[in-house]
């Protein structure tokens, strides 16, 4: 079934998680300085031998040897298996709080994709923002194997649906995939109902740019 997210949940929330990821920043924030992360790197992986998953719950690392996960709800376990998975260390980036916000949220980036979460890994807020189809030179997709690069009718035999048609010409610009209802929630886009978590995916002429977990339809942060 289609979903229709409000536009000024996906504003705040796509200008936030652009700003993790994207080179230029977001519209109206101070430009950050980069540091880099204390934490020691683990040896790096084979490449050809591992790949990520990313779920609506969280990231899966598959390799030759062992597979491990990490649920979005544990920031901490899902910066761990990305430095297991990479060997390397994120570049950290304190992030400019939403007006009206007040937050800690800092950015953790490695080549190909971001980490929006508590400074430290704290919490249970957590957000990624993929951007190429490999992180760190370790290959990353969806659980329907749909990567950057896919093509809208990729997506789309995937049972994505409409979320948002930004330039509106028509055509979303933004196609979710997945649906799992979060109970204590209620949707903003669809009143009276259960809020629900899905994977975002963001489309330039008809080819997936960027893949954001999870999306939902309840927050508007």
């Amino acid at each position: 079934m289609h979903r229709q997210a409000s536009l000024v949940l996906l504003a705040a929330s796509t200008a936030l998680l652009l700003s993790a990821c994207a080179p230029e920043p977001a519209p109206g924030a101070s430009t950050p300085t980069p540091t880099a992360a204390e934490t020691p790197s683990s040896p790096p992986t084979d490449a050809e031998d591992s790949r990520l998953i990313v779920s609506i719950d969280g990231l899966e690392l598959v390799d030759a040897d062992a597979a491990g996960s990490a649920p979005f709800d544990d920031p901490a376990a899902v910066l761990a298996l990305l430095e297991e998975a990479t060997g390397e260390a994120p570049v950290q980036t304190d992030l400019q709080d939403p007006p009206g916000y007040e937050t800690d949220l800092v950015s953790y980036d490695w080549d190909g994709l971001g980490v929006v979460t508590d400074e430290g890994g704290q919490g249970t807020f957590s957000r990624i923002v993929v951007d190429a189809a490999t992180v760190s030179g370790v290959p990353i997709a969806s659980e329907d194997g749909l990567v950057i690069g896919s093509t809208r009718d990729d997506v789309l035999a995937a049972q994505g649906w409409d979320v948002w048609d930004e330039d509106e010409d028509g055509i979303a610009d933004y196609l979710g995939v997945g649906e799992q209802e979060v109970p204590g929630t209620t949707s903003l886009s669809r009143p009276g109902e259960t809020g629900i978590q899905y994977l975002m995916f963001a489309l330039t002429d008809d080819a997936v740019t960027q893949i954001s977990a999870p999306a939902d339809d309840y927050s508007d942060l």
